[in-house]
């Protein structure tokens, strides 16, 4: 396996988190030989609706809910902060503990425990993939399962559990929106365009179709293709993001074996050293 300090040899790497989610990202390609480049596919925004989470921390007391799935930190900051805006708080954690939690990844799950939620299960696969492996072999057929997340959620997961027979509900608690700093979005486009910019990585199928969406309203997307074909590499976290690509016909050239930021970092490298 490639090894540390020199492993990403000093190439520039597009990061597409949120504004404010990706500096500790950014440290571990600094870390790895790289240099992180900024560019926030996704605008994550508040919802002011708190009726919807009302009802799912009432469900919970009734102790009705099979499962609760958290997809992301995200999730589960935005749970808790309508949670504590009505002042509900000690009733969601006390919900919770009447339930299975489920985190999809160990950075879901620590975020969870810093509220002192017991995480249940962290599927073995940190992906909807993963998620469904897992709940296929308890057989969720008339399970009631609830997934607090984002407005802009791909449908996959509800539809796939609704498909196996389960009561699934989407609680949204806040939204991933497109974002509107144009100054920014101006710079990666004339970066990517010329060539400073040697991967970038997604780690969702929302952040790949924001940056071709903001990409194609200055180039055609003919264009892109080949540009990110000829020029950059391309990292998708997951088989989920690579399918979001794919649907542009996007070439994805790295994905990890493991669904961690990390990992797909040294997949990167390894891919770079491939005679």
């Amino acid at each position: 396996m490639v090894q540390t300090t020199s492993l990403l040899k000093g190439k520039v790497v597009a990061l597409t988190r949120p504004a404010g989610q990706a500096e500790e990202a950014g440290k571990i390609i600094q870390d790895k030989g790289g240099i992180p480049y900024y560019m926030p596919a996704i605008e994550i925004k508040p919802l002011s609706n708190t009726e919807h989470v009302k009802r799912l921390i009432a469900e919970l007391q009734t102790g009705t809910v099979d499962y609760v799935i958290l997809m992301s930190t995200n999730g589960v900051k935005h749970l808790f902060e309508v949670a504590q805006s009505v002042n509900q708080v000690d009733m969601l954690c006390s919900g919770l503990t009447k339930t299975c939690v489920i985190g999809v990844g160990p950075r879901t799950a620590k975020e969870l425990e810093a509220y002192n939620v017991h995480v249940d299960l962290i599927p073995e696969k940190y992906s909807s993939e993963g998620l469904l492996e897992v709940l296929k072999s308890k057989d969720v057929k008339g399970k009631v399962i609830r997934i607090p997340r984002t407005t802009s959620a791909t449908p996959t997961l509800n539809n796939q559990l609704t498909a196996m027979g389960a009561d699934v509900q989407e609680i949204h608690v806040y939204e991933s929106g497109l974002p509107i700093n144009e100054d920014l979005k101006n710079k990666f486009h004339n970066d990517l365009m010329s060539g400073q910019i040697n991967a970038i990585l997604f780690g969702s199928g929302l952040s790949a179709k924001n940056i071709f969406r903001m990409l194609t309203e200055k180039t055609s997307i003919e264009q892109l293709r080949k540009l990110l074909a000829e020029k950059v590499t391309i990292v998708a976290i997951g088989p989920t993001t690579a399918q979001a690509l794919k649907e542009f016909n996007i070439k994805v050239d790295v994905i990890p074996e493991n669904y961690l930021f990390e990992d797909s970092l040294i997949a990167l490298a390894e891919h770079w050293t491939k005679p």
